[in-house]
């Protein structure tokens, strides 16, 4: 089969570590795989997997008049390749992949949910009229697949499509590093001392992801627990402003940021408790690594966390954009360790019962298989890890 998947022109992130072992998988079992992408990491790890690598032309983020240039590139690419099955992630990503594929002739298109434009900090007129663009794109497409069962609820409500047009095929990670990672020479790889406080979070250095709320909380933390530091794994265009919020609360001593890290998951073991303070996500990899990490967590109360963590069971769920909620949370976990660690080994237990990569990989592949008419093929899926 000839496949083409847009996973859009944004940095490396949880879209990548979802489409990465897809990719694999289908490559393996003999499939033609194409991704739609700009960044150089993801693009390396996609070649490696096995798909062919094309750049998205004059990709921005927001919405642009120069959207026509990424949209008639991918309608040219699927016409003039025959692409039989096209695959779209992101709003943006997944509103143009899906006309242009199906203007090419494409005969199945099918549409990843890692979260929608809108969300529940969205203005009403705002958030009216990205449900119509999500409207409008879903008439493109044969199937649409959530990545958690939170967002096929709100597509359904929303009336964004049909029940029988879209199904839920969790996330899922590979976890079985963290099973040969020493956290005592993790956290020597990170420059940590043996008893330094260590809060940890990671992520792209956005809006979206809610670390000026956790900066906010920093003080209030540092009154209980002077000796803490803040530690913060990821690159992005408010990296100046974050840095610049440190100083002047007057916690920059205590805020280290990290930049990119290939050794996430190290990172994550060598923390004391991992804070995931995002205002909206899909279903995010990187909580479910912190989950498989073993490491305490606290996550802000959104849709798609509420699927992945239990509060006071297997981690704590704060308010988001409320730094007061997120000192308390944090507090509470730093102030009884045992309890804390004990929320951690739920957390690793629930994620590989729940979130296994094999399971994944095969639940999409299904999908492919059931929409195009085609027996099942031994993908080997097994043997695949991200």
């Amino acid at each position: 089969m000839r496949v083409a998947h847009f996973l859009g022109g944004g940095n490396f992130g949880g879209g990548t570590l979802v489409v990465l072992p897809i990719v694999r998988a289908q490559a393996k079992r003999g499939d033609e795989v194409w991704v739609f992408a700009n960044d150089g990491e993801s693009c390396r790890l996609l070649r490696e997997a096995g798909a062919k690598t094309v750049p998205i032309p004059f990709w921005r983020g927001p919405i642009s008049p120069l959207d026509i240039f990424p949209f008639f590139a991918f309608w040219w690419f699927c016409l003039t390749h025959r692409i039989e099955l096209a695959i779209t992630h992101t709003s943006k990503g997944g509103f143009l992949g899906r006309v242009a594929a199906r203007l090419a002739g494409v005969s199945k298109v099918v549409h990843y949910i890692h979260g929608f434009g809108f969300h529940e900090f969205t203005p009403p007129k705002t958030r009216a009229f990205y449900v119509w663009l999500e409207r409008m794109a879903a008439k493109f497409a044969d199937m649409q697949v959530s990545v958690g069962e939170m967002h096929r609820t709100i597509a359904i409500e929303e009336k964004i499509c049909a029940p029988d047009r879209i199904v839920t095929v969790l996330n899922g990670v590979d976890l079985s590093p963290f099973d040969k990672i020493d956290r005592a020479r993790a956290r020597a790889q990170f420059g940590f001392g043996a008893d330094d406080l260590i809060l940890g979070s990671a992520g792209r250095l956005a809006t979206q992801k809610g670390f000026t709320y956790m900066l906010s909380a920093m003080p209030q933390i540092l009154a209980k627990h002077p000796g803490a530091t803040l530690a913060i794994c990821g690159t992005g265009e408010l990296e100046e402003d974050l840095k610049r919020q440190a100083r002047e609360l007057l916690i920059d001593k205590n805020v280290k940021f990290l930049g990119f890290r290939p050794d996430a998951r190290e990172f994550m073991v060598a923390c004391d408790v991992f804070v995931h303070p995002s205002l909206w996500e899909g279903l995010s990899i990187s909580l479910m690594e912190a989950m498989g990490s073993g490491t305490p967590i606290a996550a802000s109360r959104i849709p798609g966390n509420v699927e992945m963590i239990r509060h006071w069971e297997n981690g704590l769920l704060m308010t988001p954009r409320d730094p007061k909620d997120i000192a308390a949370s944090v507090v509470r976990l730093l102030d009884d360790s045992s309890w804390a660690r004990s929320l951690g080994r739920q957390a690793a237990s629930d994620a590989r019962e729940q979130f296994t990569l094999e399971r994944m990989v095969i639940e999409n592949l299904e999908v492919y298989d059931r929409l195009c008419g085609r027996a099942a093929v031994d993908s080997g899926v097994r043997t695949i890890h991200a």
